[in-house]
């Protein structure tokens, strides 16, 4: 360490920062973990979903029963919890953060074990392994990123329309963004629907745009779709019709994500647009930069995010 060209070439080659890697939040530690991710990807492959689970602590009327019991020595009811107020249920948990995330911990402990079952949300394909990473969020709530590995998943193969036909299918079986209750009650979907706020907000040529694409595009059914290739070349007269017709239909978008009545259908919102559906997605091809599912989506579905049914009924949380 005495040696000035010894300690230079140590922090040349960042190797005087490793001793940081315990140190969580640290760029060696992220340095690690992103190792172990890569080295993950190279034994089992591409991930075959990303899950992302969040807190609703005023939802989950258990952990407001607990945070009663623990802070004011008292034993309510499920009823009684349901019925508390908004103001009662942050007082509680502003007042026992540990419990708080301990209870998700646990809560997440239980719902990797279901996702593990054969008889779990993932319908027959067995969750090999996941790579999780739990952050928090501005407001002190957990938040949890989770790469998923699932066994005889398909693969896509852009050339070969049965995998194509496969993957499409497989989606279509574990992720769904219906607004229709049937099982579930209208609060759950409710929790994936997006509403704007000053975080998703970005500046794109002086105009405002939400950082996650929403509204999405409504489908008739589930697609992948790819970017044109170098032999669809658009001419000048295609480009300038094709972001015409892409104005006229964010300016619908907009006006229908507003619109808590709307009920139009696929084929009605493409008349509204005057579009068919060839053109409208040559329109939304015009844009990719590689391939991109589009889940089949009904006009008054354009602000949910995608879910799998069960997680959701699960968690009880977006």
């Amino acid at each position: 360490m005495l040696n000035r060209d010894y300690v230079n070439g140590l922090i040349h080659n960042d190797d005087a920062f490793t001793f940081l890697r315990c140190d969580r939040s640290s760029p060696a530690f992220w340095e690690l973990k992103k190792k172990e991710v890569m080295a993950m990807i190279r034994q089992l492959g591409c991930p075959t979903l990303f899950l992302t689970l969040s807190a609703a602590e005023t939802q989950w009327s258990e952990l407001i029963i607990i945070l009663t019991q623990v802070l004011e020595n008292k034993v309510i009811t499920l009823e009684e919890a349901e019925s508390m107020s908004y103001e009662k249920k942050c007082d509680l948990i502003r007042n026992d953060s540990v419990t708080c995330v301990r209870y998700f911990e646990h809560r997440l402990k239980c719902l990797w074990e279901i996702l593990s079952a054969p008889c779990g949300p993932f319908q027959g394909y067995e969750l090999v392994d996941k790579y999780v990473r739990t952050e928090f969020q501005v407001r002190g709530l957990p938040h949890v990123h989770a790469l998923l590995w699932l066994k005889n998943a398909p693969k896509y193969d852009e050339n070969n329309p049965e995998s194509i036909e496969r993957c499409i299918e497989f989606i279509d079986k574990l992720i769904s963004v219906s607004s229709k209750p049937t099982k579930f009650s209208e609060e759950l979907i409710n929790l994936q629907c997006h509403k704007h706020s000053h975080t998703c907000k970005k500046y794109v040529k002086d105009c405002i745009k939400c950082r996650f694409g929403i509204p999405y595009f409504p489908m008739r059914k589930t697609m992948i779709l790819e970017p044109f290739s170098d032999d669809e070349k658009l001419t000048k007269k295609e480009r300038e019709e094709i972001s015409k017709n892409r104005q006229n239909v964010i300016k619908e978008l907009d006006k229908i994500s507003k619109d808590q009545d709307n009920s139009l259908t696929f084929e009605e919102f493409l008349e509204h647009v005057d579009m068919n559906e060839d053109e409208y997605i040559k329109m939304i091809r015009a844009e990719l930069k590689k391939a991109k599912v589009f889940l089949k989506r009904a006009p008054n579905e354009i602000r949910i995010n995608a879910y799998n049914p069960m997680i959701m009924s699960l968690h009880k949380a977006n």
